[in-house]
């Protein structure tokens, strides 16, 4: 009976040794620095040139989108925890560097709404304060070229 006591607390004593080694050794390979510099790129949606932030996610329940032969619209729903100044600042300098022309900035109370166009495209962004978080909704159209100018051969 001694012996078994004895052999138990052995292998009790060397579980534990190998579990602190174990962790010890984990923890310090888990902080490495690759881990801690990824970060998850901003990412477009349905149009190849409105760039949408990392920070806020598509709402799919509360989007629209149409396609047809004429043209594409969307209403795309995004929330997320940022600043709504610094997202309205981000919109203003990247649809800038897709070559949107912003056409105005308007700003009411916790709301601001953006509005660009291009050639055949027009886009509205509605940023809205909602209590720390953004809620972003971006409504853009585009017009495809559909060869007769509307009218009928």
């Amino acid at each position: 009976m001694r012996t078994k006591v004895t052999l138990f607390f052995i292998l009790a004593l060397a579980t534990t040794l190998g579990a602190c080694t174990t962790t010890g050794s984990s923890s310090a390979d888990s902080v490495t620095p690759t881990a801690v510099e990824y970060q998850e790129p901003d990412y477009y949606y349905d149009f190849d040139d409105i760039l949408i932030p990392k920070e806020i996610k598509y709402v799919e329940a509360e989007s629209y989108k149409l396609d047809n032969s004429k043209f594409r619209a969307a209403i795309m729903k995004f929330k997320g925890r940022v600043q709504v100044l610094e997202l309205v600042q981000y919109f203003i300098n990247n649809m800038s560097k897709d070559n949107w022309t912003l056409i105005s900035n308007n700003k009411a109370g916790k709301l601001s709404v953006l509005n660009f166009e291009k050639f055949n495209k027009s886009c509205v962004i509605q940023v809205d304060d909602a209590f720390g978080s953004a809620i972003t909704t971006i409504i853009a159209v585009e017009v495809k070229d559909g060869g007769t100018n509307g009218k009928s051969k």
